[in-house]
């Protein structure tokens, strides 16, 4: 009795060099997207800590024009400075990454 399975051909079941480089060439630009993308992120959280900034500045001067609940502006302006400075620390560390990344290639 014959069995139900029968192996594909030698040749079907082969992967050929064309199909390995196409599938390493895809990869390596694959991770070339994912460096830019990263560098994106990057100026992205560079954006957000000078928007950080910004506000904090503006709760400076809200306090310096003598606005009510002067603490409340002081603690915001140390929020937005505190944000600011993580953003700076995820920029750098993603910049790093993603120039590694393009490094590598």
């Amino acid at each position: 009795m014959a069995s139900e399975y029968e192996p594909p051909a030698l040749r079907e079941a082969a992967v050929t060099d064309q199909e390995i480089a196409r599938a390493e060439r895809r990869a390596a630009q694959a991770r070339e997207r994912a460096a830019h993308a990263g560098l994106s992120a990057a100026r992205s959280f560079e954006e957000s800590a000078r928007q950080h900034d910004r506000v904090a500045r503006v709760q400076d001067q809200t306090i310096r024009q003598g606005a009510s609940h002067d603490e409340i502006h002081r603690e915001s302006a140390a929020r937005h400075r505190e944000a600011a400075i993580d953003d700076r620390k995820l920029a750098e560390l993603k910049r790093k990454e993603s120039e590694a990344d393009l490094a590598g290639d």
